[in-house]
């Protein structure tokens, strides 16, 4: 494996876990929060369950 790709790799790998966390956050917002940032609590439970790799 190449530097470039392992890099790439890493990259992918944070990016995920970040989402991840995001999304774990998204879930324990009440809706007022919610509607602050602009989302409805059911697009809140869509984004939420979504593949780790969406």
């Amino acid at each position: 494996m190449t530097l470039e790709r392992l890099l790439h790799l890493l990259h992918w790998l944070k990016a995920q876990q970040q989402r991840h966390r995001s999304r774990r956050q998204l879930r324990h917002l009440d809706d007022h929060l919610l509607a602050d940032i602009g989302i409805d609590r059911a697009t809140a439970e869509r984004e939420v369950c979504k593949p780790l790799w969406q």
